[in-house]
């Protein structure tokens, strides 16, 4: 039936890890009464610097919902509904886009700010303890390892030549049964 693989085992694991780590984030942040994914959009309106996309552009003036979806990879509506309980928490505003005012840029409030300044230390302490076993060469690695993937998935969703590759093989395996 399914045999073991060193192929799905690492993908699994991966899985795996970041189930854990958002677990441990929801651990975290309980106590200020939001999520880790909730979080981690305050840190994209916050311009966290160890992001990928924030790192790629200037998002000094706020950010579009399309922006943060993109970033999170998940839906429109997805990121809609994580939005409207942080601006009903009053720790996102909108504001209109100078340039078409139909556009609305998120920013962080003043709140948003003093949440991200309350929980800095105790996030930054979490991943401390989390990491402490590995050495930085092996962190480094580790870090190499998944922007390599993170950039072949990327590639390989954005290249038409691949994607069609990758349905022959699946319309292949779906018709040798």
């Amino acid at each position: 039936m399914i045999e073991k693989s060193i192929d799905a085992s690492l993908l699994f694991s991966i899985i795996n890890l970041t189930s854990q780590i958002r677990l441990r984030g929801d651990l975290i942040y309980k106590f200020a009464g939001i999520t880790t994914q909730q979080y981690v959009v305050l840190l994209h309106l916050a311009h966290d610097p160890n992001i990928p996309f924030i790192e790629k552009g200037d998002y000094t003036e706020g950010m579009f919902a399309s922006e943060l979806a993109d970033s999170l990879k998940v839906s429109r509506p997805g990121i809609t509904n994580i939005l409207k309980i942080l601006i009903q928490k009053g720790l996102v505003e909108q504001i209109e886009d100078e340039t078409d005012r139909r556009r609305k840029k998120l920013k962080l409030t003043k709140q948003g700010k003093q949440l991200i300044t309350e929980i800095e230390p105790l996030r930054r302490e979490a991943n401390s303890a989390f990491l402490e076993q590995f050495s930085d060469e092996e962190k480094q690695q580790f870090l190499n390892f998944i922007d390599r993937c993170a950039t072949y998935a990327k590639n390989q969703l954005e290249d038409p030549e691949a994607l069609t590759k990758m349905y022959e093989r699946i319309y292949a395996i779906q018709n040798e049964d």
